[in-house]
């Protein structure tokens, strides 16, 4: 009897054979290979396109202000939002467009274009350092940017008269807290508030003929150009304040001037309390670095790089600013503070 096996049309042409592949002796299914050496490029392609989250890595990890708390807290906060905005973008991917976009979202959620810039300025430096560290040759698309109202005070410097300066000296002697000798060394010196609330001990000397407080680098803030280090003759009422803060120091061993505004927030809460102090008057103490200046100006007769080297303003400088090694002394910027004195 004979039987016949009924075969199914296209039964061979649909079933799929798998190939063996050899491989250094072994076979393996090429199914096998095929996934595994998909995984390989993806992975390679990954490492080959880094992203934000690795630009932002390299800047953590090489800024040389990444160890301040404040330097973190606004760099994360930065990023943070950009990333929600747009995701962990591969750096190829990165347009100009981007930043404009991130600009016009914080705008709209009511920053001031001053505030803006803080961010571009630390979005636009990671690329630039991230740029520099992986070879790649391009530059940052986030540069250039322009930022609508940016430079615009919302809240103008008054004039500010010798009558007004009078009127805060006095309530600043009447009372002379931490803040307020904070304020009558800025009177004379025209200082930024962040250098005598966050300066050391003895960055304060009293013992030479010239009595001066330096402007220099600490463990809780950086000075981040030349013209900012110096050297800054005390007279009148900011020597006399200084030296009560030296010896209120000195009773407590601190090694701080101020030890209550040894912190890297140190300059705003002095601030902010000194602020409030002179509220009644419309005085802020930014205002003393302003009339500083202005009485500087109105002496019509003194050298801008001699003024600037009292009062730590950096600008484009000729070789003949940058080359010597002396600097300005003591004695010339103490002749110029005489003429400006409160």
């Amino acid at each position: 009897m004979t039987h016949e096996i009924q075969i199914a049309p296209n039964t061979f042409l649909s079933t799929k054979v798998k190939r063996r592949i050899p491989l250094c002796g072994i076979e393996f299914d090429e199914d096998f290979l095929s996934e595994l050496v998909s995984k390989h490029m993806r992975d390679f392609q990954k490492h080959a396109r880094p992203t934000l989250s690795i630009a932002f890595e390299i800047y953590m990890r090489e800024n040389t202000s990444s160890h301040r708390r404040k330097f973190q807290t606004n760099a994360n906060q930065y990023f943070n939002t950009f990333t929600k905005l747009f995701g962990d973008l591969y750096l190829d991917e990165l347009r100009h467009w981007h930043i404009t976009q991130y600009r016009d979202h914080l705008l709209a959620k009511g920053l001031h274009p001053n505030s803006v810039r803080k961010h571009n300025n630390i979005l636009n430096a990671m690329l630039n350092m991230a740029f520099k560290h992986l070879d790649i040759d391009r530059l940052s698309p986030f540069r250039s940017l322009s930022i609508r109202g940016e430079g615009e005070n919302t809240r103008p410097i008054p004039d500010i008269t010798r009558e007004l300066l009078l009127q805060v000296k006095a309530h600043l002697l009447a009372w002379p807290t931490p803040a307020k000798m904070v304020g009558l060394i800025q009177l004379n010196t025209g200082m930024r508030i962040s250098v005598p609330s966050m300066a050391r001990f003895d960055d304060l000397v009293l013992d030479n003929d010239i009595p001066h407080l330096w402007v220099r680098k600490n463990s809780i803030t950086d000075r981040k150009t030349r013209a900012s280090i110096r050297a800054v003759p005390l007279l009148g009422d900011s020597l006399e304040a200084a030296k009560e803060l030296h010896a209120q120091a000195k009773r407590v061993n601190s090694e701080w001037l101020i030890p209550q505004y040894a912190s890297e927030i140190g300059g705003t809460t002095c601030s902010a309390t000194l602020n409030k102090s002179m509220k009644p008057f419309g005085f802020r103490s930014h205002m003393f670095r302003h009339a500083f200046v202005d009485r500087l100006k109105a002496c019509n007769d003194i050298p801008l790089p001699l003024a600037e080297s009292i009062t730590g303003h950096g600008r484009v400088q000729s070789d003949f600013a940058v080359y010597g090694s002396v600097g300005y002394t003591l004695e010339q910027k103490v002749e110029v503070i005489r003429k400006v004195l409160i």
